[in-house]
């Protein structure tokens, strides 16, 4: 009798302490799930997307480590080139850990610069078929950063991905979109400084596509030179010597290139750079001549110059 007495009294003590205990718990469940310090519920659709042991992991505090195990076994993946595969695990590592970047990066990374660099250049394919393939998979890599930003809309990162993706050279480039979002992501005050001014700095190279965009070009890179320090860089310095000296560009005080360079030694390094360097699509307005005068000015030796006189006997 007295042993009954006892196990009702702990089976009361049980459900009282579980009552006070439910609601302070269910409470700091919200305030993980709000702060994004443990995963998102997944929806019934969700977890029938997901393998056995990603699934057994959804019932616990599993779902980070069985992502990351997931994650290092795509390695081997990728060294076989099982791009389908590969797509298919990270959209579970992503449903395990949706607030994690790394996975939203490397996913997207997977299908916009390896699959699609791999199926550009398999020889198995047309060349009709190449390119067809080669834009499904950059394609795919985009609608992986979109989702991830609906996910977390709150971190920048996501968004100057996109950017990042947009104006990649190789991967179908669209300069005027990643120019956008890169402003918009300017306007956010959560940006460290030093990428703001990275950032900066890319809207000014990626302007440099577009030929009728000189006013342009020279109002972005005198604001930018007038913050000084670390914004003079030699992207800033040279877009500002040739947009100035674009015969189309309304400039109220042309600068001269020691007020640019800081002395005419470093003028003449930079535009040599410049000019050797032919990955832009503008007309180097002022550069050549600029060089040619430099070079005499600075007594630079005839076998060292870029435009060296031809002696009057060979003329």
């Amino acid at each position: 009798m007295k042993n009954l007495k006892n196990i009702i009294i702990i089976l009361l003590v049980l459900a009282i302490t579980g009552k006070i205990r439910m609601p302070i718990e269910q409470k700091l469940a919200e305030e993980l799930h709000s702060h994004k310090l443990v995963p998102p519920r997944l929806s019934l659709e969700e977890r029938s997307r997901l393998k056995q042991k990603a699934f057994i992991a959804t019932y616990g505090s599993l779902r980070p480590t069985i992502a990351a195990f997931m994650s290092s076994a795509s390695v081997s993946l990728h060294t076989n080139l099982e791009w389908d595969k590969i797509e298919k695990q990270f959209e579970e590592i992503i449903l395990l850990d949706p607030y994690n970047y790394f996975y939203w990066e490397t996913a997207s990374w997977h299908m916009a610069t390896n699959a699609a660099g791999n199926k550009k250049n398999d020889s198995n394919l047309t060349d009709i078929a190449k390119k067809r393939i080669f834009e499904k998979y950059i394609q795919k890599g985009r609608e992986i950063v979109d989702r991830g930003i609906k996910v977390n809309p709150d971190n920048w990162k996501f968004i100057e991905l996109k950017a990042k993706m947009l104006a990649d050279r190789y991967r179908n480039p669209e300069y005027a979109k990643a120019i956008e979002i890169n402003k918009q992501l300017l306007k956010r005050d959560d940006i460290p400084k030093q990428i703001e001014r990275i950032i900066n700095i890319k809207v000014l190279a990626h302007t440099q596509q577009f030929l009728e965009r000189h006013q342009e070009l020279y109002e972005i890179a005198i604001s930018l030179f007038q913050r000084g320090g670390q914004y003079r860089t030699p992207v800033v310095l040279n877009q500002l010597f040739v947009s100035q000296n674009h015969p189309l560009t309304i400039v109220q005080s042309p600068m001269t290139i020691i007020e640019i360079y800081g002395s005419e030694r470093e003028a003449l390094r930079h535009l040599t750079i410049l000019w050797k360097g032919g990955r832009t699509s503008q007309k180097l307005y002022g550069v050549e001549d600029t060089i040619r005068n430099l070079e005499q000015i600075l007594y630079v030796p005839i076998n060292n110059r870029i435009f060296p006189h031809t002696p009057l006997f060979m003329k």
